[in-house]
């Protein structure tokens, strides 16, 4: 585990973004830099990169402000739930137990490739378009992270006035993160 939090952008008093651990994952030897995600509610820091991409805002501290709005009552982005998956004998299952792991797009060589159409056989891939269809994706991307194909899936389905925002990672532990973003 390491702390690369020292130097980074201070969050002040920010109610609902906080600071997370860090940790250098060896995957298939290579290594993998990647933070704990919160499990509700709350958001880390490396969580907003993702947000900020997907969501197609301009820069973080906007982001920031509309995350922070949540303390006034207003629902504007939140945090539904962050589970491990678990392989079981139906499929998959949220594991609460273990922090989710996401691989920070900051430390590490990220590439994402959107996603047309899907493989059979792919993991949380699989998972994600069996529940909702990759045509029902307003768009969706795989992400390699240095060098590990499909490393992550993330999409965002319209569900009318606010969109659902998916993160999974389709490398052991999997996961899945799931955001409502209200317009």
């Amino acid at each position: 585990m390491i702390d690369l939090s020292e130097g980074e952008r201070r969050t002040g008093e920010l109610e609902y973004v906080r600071k997370v651990k860090y940790h250098v994952e060896d995957i298939n030897g290579v290594e993998v830099t990647s933070f704990e995600v919160p499990y509700i509610r709350y958001f880390a820091e490396d969580e907003l990169v993702y947000l900020e991409a997907l969501l197609d805002f301009k820069n973080t501290d906007d982001l920031v402000k509309r995350i922070d709005e949540n303390k006034l009552g207003r629902k504007t982005i939140e945090k539904v739930f962050a589970y491990r998956l678990k392989q079981a004998g139906s499929g998959f299952e949220p594991w609460p137990i273990e922090p989710v792991l996401l691989p920070s797009l900051v430390h590490n060589d990220a590439q994402p490739n959107p996603v047309y159409e899907f493989n059979a056989g792919s993991g949380a891939v699989e998972l994600a378009s069996l529940t909702y269809g990759l045509n029902r994706f307003l768009f969706s991307y795989t992400v390699s992270i240095n060098g590990i194909e499909d490393f992550l899936f993330m999409g965002v389905l319209n569900k009318g006035f606010y969109k659902e925002v998916y993160i999974l990672r389709n490398i052991e532990p999997m996961a899945i993160i799931k955001y409502n973003v209200y317009v």
